[in-house]
């Protein structure tokens, strides 16, 4: 049913306040989860901190890769399969994810909100990090890294500035609450850095 391979052994599954889980555990025995989300939920939070790498799916054929020591809230997922219509936002509060785009994305924003900015997506493929302040006296609550590698658009807004993207390959950036900088080159390995967090989330969708 869920293709797992790589030497994962498929686990149990549970329903819970809209999401299902199929867990699964790597021959190294590091926790890695894909989740099934429903095409109804609201305020749904998945914490990484103490457990693997997950993976959401979604009913509009959508996904969310989360990495490890991230922290993220699903404040709303509505999504309508007669009409291919629906609305999702999310907040990460710390970590990275990847969000891979379906339908709902291809007719409106999706929209991420971190500590210091809001990135909004239409379609495509997008990276975002987000840091917390090391000092709790510093205000705009961190950094806040987006990285548009597919799709229509990317934008990302924070102290009142925006600044979008239609270029793939290229980073949007806030810190500690300013204006978001102009889109810049993100180099090959840094990317592949990154991606390197998600692997594991990938080989357990295979």
């Amino acid at each position: 049913m869920f293709g797992f391979t790589r030497r994962l052994l498929l686990g149990i599954f549970w329903a819970t306040l809209g999401i299902g889980s199929v867990a699964a555990t790597a021959a190294d025995r590091s926790s890695r989860e894909l989740l099934i989300a429903h095409d109804s939920m609201r305020n749904e939070r998945i914490d990484t901190r103490d457990r693997g790498q997950i993976q959401l799916l979604f009913g509009d054929q959508s996904t969310l890769s989360i990495a490890p020591g991230s922290d993220v809230v699903i404040n709303e997922f509505r999504y309508d399969p007669q009409t291919q219509a629906g609305n999702r936002t999310t907040t990460l509060t710390a970590g990275l994810l990847r969000y891979v785009g379906g339908e709902i994305s291809r007719k409106q924003d999706v929209v991420f909100n971190t500590p210091s900015a809001v990135v909004s997506v239409r379609g495509g493929i997008v990276l975002i990090k987000a840091e917390r302040s090391a000092r709790l006296d510093r205000g705009g609550g961190g950094k806040t890294e987006a990285i548009f590698l597919s799709g229509d658009s990317m934008c990302v807004t924070a102290n009142g500035q925006s600044q979008c993207t239609t270029k793939f390959a290229t980073a949007i950036t806030s810190d500690g609450g300013a204006p978001p900088s102009a889109p810049a080159p993100v180099a090959t390995e840094a990317i592949q850095a990154l991606f390197g967090n998600l692997q594991a989330v990938d080989g357990a969708a295979n």
